[in-house]
């Protein structure tokens, strides 16, 4: 629909509801005048009459008809008992022949209010027009009411005369209108359509041409519009450069990125993946369910579809090891993270390999150094007949090489744990008696310094799924490294509890606490204590002849079984290290 059609029409109904609400008023009020104005003059006249009826009852007739010939009004007298007594219309001899007039409404309200005066309107029966009464208490003696009527058809026609102006004004209006309505639309038209023009150039991009309007308001629209144009421009740069910076960065990355949408199409790539895919430059992709042939990899891309989470799972892309991480997008999507770790990989083998063999090679000249010392202190001793500083010299020997002995032995094991030499076999093992069986080698130390063992295990949580032996290196080395920063009069505990499963995380565990009364972890150092070789006291460990390595062996003990190990401690108040073991698993009995 054009402008103008559109202003024509809203000023046309503007104009037409003026139109009838003007013909509606006008039937009401003005008739509503009209009639009260006739009211008023009837009863006047009513009220004349009765002064004037002459007091012998046989002239009422002829008088009646006198009256309402000069009044132009029909004239009625009615007695007490409503008897016409004379009528405009009726002659002398047909008067008897009338209804009884007492129960007329105009006659009744005469008769019976304090005011003399009664009104009514109502379609006349004779001439089939409406027509107003109005009658007036009085008279001389022997007549009650004197009553006038008129006919409304005057009313009728003033109003509806009335009516026709207003339709005609309307008429002239709507002209007008039509009139106004094609100046304007001419007038405004023209510098709607340019900003139209200037708004489409704006959302294809092309350079946008503005019109010079006269019009305040819409001039008001043009420089609303103009700066809009300028901001987006403005804006439009600033995503052109972060796309290009986030497009040049993640090119330059050495880890492969990967976009896709909720229905798994690959939406972004940067070189990096392509190339740990195997896919040309300009190669088009498949969608990620259709990305690998691998089973175990189709069902990592389900997974990731499916909006789960995947942090740094680790696959076999070939002869190459890729981490892959996911997280989901908000409104539908995947990104991936796809990061080459054969280097590291190779790297760790080579690092793991390189530990084991030198462990291997040092394990034999320290057993002869070890069996050396042992035997030149022992002849020192007996040759001298007491301590002397060849004795203490050889002791000083040995106690080293044993101390090396026993790094030795936990690089061996770390080494055969890291390198999947070793696989866990599963029991359901007895978790109090195994940590009595490990604390019996400590109990003397600890009675030395009055360190008090303890217990406490939970009917539900009294046997745990692990490796047995696995158990109890892990209570062996936690009992050696509690003991050696535990104060005398101090306490060990081991606790066995049902721990809940944490949301999403894993299942039901049997949860392991040993807890002890030391010295504690400074909060800095908590994080790292699991790490090889770290000491929170070098000096005191080496001292003591810890190697550094027994909480990194319980580590990947409690991981081998799909577990996880945490660490709580306070300063001054004591540590306690907590060993999650999976309870739902399946089980392997050893014959």
């Amino acid at each position: 629909m054009r402008l103008a059609t559109r202003l024509f029409a809203s000023i046309a109904l503007l104009v037409a509801a003026a139109v009838v609400g003007s013909i509606i008023a006008t039937d009401i009020l003005l008739r509503r005048h009209l009639e009260a104005e006739i009211a008023d003059e009837l009863e006047r006249e009513a009220g004349l009459l009765a002064e004037f009826t002459p007091a012998d009852s046989s002239k009422w007739p002829e008088f009646a008809a006198l009256a309402g010939g000069r009044l132009g009004r029909r004239v009625t007298l009615i007695d007490p008992e409503g008897h016409v007594r004379g009528d405009t219309e009726f002659d002398r001899a047909s008067l008897s022949h009338l209804q009884n007039h007492r129960d007329r409404p105009e006659v009744r309200a005469a008769l019976d209010s304090a005011s003399g005066v009664g009104m009514d309107q109502r379609l006349s029966a004779s001439t089939n027009e409406r027509q107003m009464y109005v009658a007036v208490r009085g008279g001389p003696p022997g007549l009650a009411v004197v009553r006038v009527s008129t006919t409304l058809a005057i009313v009728d026609a003033q109003v509806h005369a009335w009516q026709r102006a207003v339709a005609a004004a309307g008429l002239v209006m709507l002209l007008a209108a039509a009139l106004v309505a094609w100046m304007l639309a001419g007038f405004l038209a023209r510098p709607l359509l340019n900003i139209t023009a200037a708004a489409r150039d704006i959302a294809t991009g092309r350079a946008a041409e503005f019109p010079d309007v006269r019009v305040p308001e819409l001039a008001n629209h043009v420089d609303a519009l103009r700066a809009m144009h300028h901001e987006l421009e403005r804006r439009f740069d600033d995503l052109r450069r972060e796309r290009e910076e986030s497009r040049t960065l993640l090119e330059s990355l050495s880890d492969g990125v990967l976009a896709a949408d909720r229905r798994g199409t690959v939406v972004s790539i940067n070189a990096a993946a392509r190339r740990l895919l195997g896919y040309a430059p300009t190669e088009p992709l498949p969608p990620l369910a259709e990305l690998f042939h691998d089973r175990q990899h189709r069902a990592l891309m389900r997974e990731i579809m499916a909006g789960g989470v995947v942090d740094r799972r680790e696959l076999d892309f070939g002869d190459r090891s890729v981490v892959v991480s996911a997280r989901p997008f908000e409104d539908g999507g995947t990104l991936l993270v796809l990061n080459d770790v054969t280097d590291v990989r190779r790297l760790e083998t080579i690092r793991r390999d390189f530990v084991a063999n030198v462990s291997h090679e040092l394990k034999t000249p320290l057993t002869a150094i070890a069996g050396y010392a042992e035997t030149l202190a022992a002849e020192t001793h007996a040759s001298s007949g007491g301590e002397g500083e060849s004795q203490r010299f050889a002791q000083v020997i040995l106690e080293n090489a044993q101390r090396m002995q026993r790094l030795v032995d936990d690089l061996l094991d770390l080494s055969r744990i890291e390198s999947g030499g070793w696989r866990p076999e599963p029991e359901n093992v007895d978790v109090e008696a195994a940590a009595r069986e490990a604390w019996n080698p400590f109990a003397a130390r600890a009675a030395e310094r009055g360190v008090r063992f303890e217990t406490a295990v939970q009917h539900s949580a009294a046997t745990a799924p692990v490796d047995p032996d696995a158990l109890r290196q892990i209570f062996t080395n936690l009992f050696d490294n509690a003991l050696r920063h535990t104060q005398p009069k101090g306490s060990i505990r081991v606790v066995a509890e049902p721990a809940p499963p944490r949301p999403g995380k894993d299942g039901r565990c049997v949860l392991i606490r040993v807890a002890d009364t030391g010295s504690g972890v400074p909060a800095d150092h908590l994080p790292r204590i699991f790490e090889r070789f770290y000491r929170v006291d070098p000096g005191r460990s080496r001292q003591e002849g810890g190697t550094g390595l027994g909480l990194a062996i319980v580590k990947h003990l409690v991981e081998a079984h799909g577990g996880r190990v945490e660490a709580e401690s306070e300063l001054g108040r004591g540590t306690t290290i907590l060993l999650y073991f999976p309870s739902e698993r399946i089980l392997v009995t050893k014959s």
